[in-house]
Formats: structure tokens, C-alpha cells, sequence
């Protein structure tokens, strides 16, 4: 033999693996009880130079199995993610209900979306008027919310800014509070800019989220809410929102937000 054979690490793998021999011996039944072990093993079927169908079956089998393994992890990955964002709304929405002004509602969301939902930028646009004019004091307190970056990151400033619907700025947005449901991706250059001002240009994806206003002229069943206004989250990140990802949270966001901004604004 050679030295390389009687090496002590070939003589330990030799022993080892006797080992190893003897105990199936001695358990027939290892296979069956443990069925996984065996999918992981590569058992090669004596035919020549060519690949037996069993062996081909078993191949196809492992790949599948890896398939299968591949697919329930992305599936938990998905609820814990799922779980994650629940309970960020449940906070939200306790938070809510604890405002007893529309400052404080303002505050709630922009520090939520900041805190819990990792925003880079937020910005609210609500064609309704308050009900009760928002005095200096309030107006500063609420468009001085500051969101703190990474340094050398642009500091973000949060801000709401009532405006008229017939506002021509608004013909970007047409499509989109028609349709009445969140967006998200890279939004074009004019909508950026109304939106995120002096931010744009740091802001490398958004979602948006329409509010859906205050009940028009009629108050009768089935009268139809009007958009209200708009809710931006900017991220830095140009994957952060994309038009692949889901909207059904970014939903649920909007209906807590246009129930809490609600009763704070007016009737025309």
C-alpha cells in the first residue's frame, strides 16, 4: 500500500466507514424508517455505459424534492413577512384611534410609515380642506417631521399640503385615482416632482396610496367616495417598490388612513 493509504486519515475514513457497514447490517430496516437519508444518497444501478431508468427516476425525483423544499421556504419566508406587516398595521391603527386632531393624525402616520415601514420620503396631498384651519403652531409641527438617514443620505422632510382638485397638477394622477388602487415602481419625472419637491431626485421608487375622500353632495346609500388625496412613500432604494409586488397591505393602509383623516376634514 501506498503512504498516502496508510495515512491516519485513511486508516480513521477505513474504520469509520466499516463502522458504518456494520450497523446497517445490523439494522435492515434504517432505510425504510428513515426514507430522507436515502433520497440524499447516490445509488448507482449496474447497466453499462448506459444511464439505467431507475437511476433517471431517482434523479428526477431529488430535483423535484429540491423543488418542493425551495417552494415551501419561499412560502414561510412570505407568511412570517405577511405576519411582520400585520401586526405593523395593528399598530397603526391603535395609533389612529388615539388621535383626537388632525395633527395628530398626521404625526401617527408619517411616524409609523417612518418607524415601522422603513419610508425614506412621505408625503400626503389632500384636495379636501380641514374642518377647523390648522393654526401656525400645527402647521409647523406637521410639516417639520423630520426622518432620520444614514449619514451622508438627504434628510427627508414630511409634509401634507391641502390643495384644490381641480388643480392642474393633478392631471398626472388622473389614471391613478381613477382607477382608485396603489401603485408602485418608478413614478415619471412631473409626478415626482410634485410630489417629493427638492427629495425627487434622491427618490428612487414609490408607492402610492389613493384616499378615498369624503362622500359628495349626497349622503344616500351606495354614494360613491370620491378620491380625497394621496398618500407617497418614497425609498431610496430603486427595488424597494416594483410593479410586481403586491398591494393588498398598501390597500389596507389607505382605508385605515382615509377613515383617520375623515372626520377632520370638510363637506363641500
Amino acid at each position: 500500500m501506498t503512504k498516502q493509504q496508510h495515512s491516519p486519515a485513511a486508516v480513521a475514513a477505513a474504520i469509520e466507514e466499516q463502522h458504518v457497514v456494520e450497523f446497517l447490517r445490523t439494522q435492515p430496516e434504517f432505510f425504510t424508517r428513515h426514507p430522507d437519508v436515502l433520497m440524499d444518497m447516490t445509488l448507482h444501478h449496474s447497466s453499462g455505459t448506459a444511464i439505467s431508468l431507475i437511476e433517471r427516476q431517482v434523479v428526477n425525483l431529488r430535483e423535484h424534492n429540491r423543488h418542493l423544499k425551495s417552494q415551501l421556504h419561499d412560502l414561510v419566508q412570505i407568511a412570517r413577512d405577511n405576519d411582520r406587516l400585520s401586526e405593523r398595521m395593528h399598530r397603526l391603527g391603535l395609533s389612529l384611534m388615539d388621535c383626537t386632531t388632525l395633527q395628530d393624525v398626521f404625526i401617527g402616520i408619517y411616524e409609523s410609515l417612518r418607524n415601522d415601514f422603513q419610508a425614506d420620503a412621505v408625503v400626503m396631498r389632500l384636495m379636501a380642506k380641514p374642518k377647523v384651519a390648522l393654526n401656525d403652531a400645527a402647521t409647523d409641527a406637521v410639516q417639520d417631521v423630520q426622518v432620520s438617514r444614514e449619514a451622508g443620505m438627504p434628510e427627508a422632510t414630511n409634509g401634507v399640503l391641502f390643495v384644490d382638485k381641480d388643480d392642474v397638477a393633478w392631471d398626472a394622477f388622473k389614471g391613478f385615482l381613477k382607477n382608485a388602487k396603489p401603485v408602485c415602481g418608478h413614478l415619471g419625472a412631473t409626478q415626482m416632482n410634485y410630489l417629493f419637491g427638492d427629495q425627487a431626485s434622491s427618490v428612487a421608487s414609490a408607492a402610492l396610496i389613493p384616499l378615498t375622500g369624503i362622500p359628495g353632495g349626497g349622503t344616500g346609500v351606495g354614494q360613491l367616495r370620491v378620491p380625497a388625496g394621496i398618500v407617497a412613500i418614497g425609498s431610496y432604494d430603486t427595488e424597494r417598490f416594483h410593479h410586481g409586488m403586491g398591494t393588498h397591505f398598501l390597500s389596507q393602509m389607505g382605508e385605515i388612513t382615509s377613515c383617520a383623516v375623515r372626520p377632520y376634514l370638510a363637506t363641500e
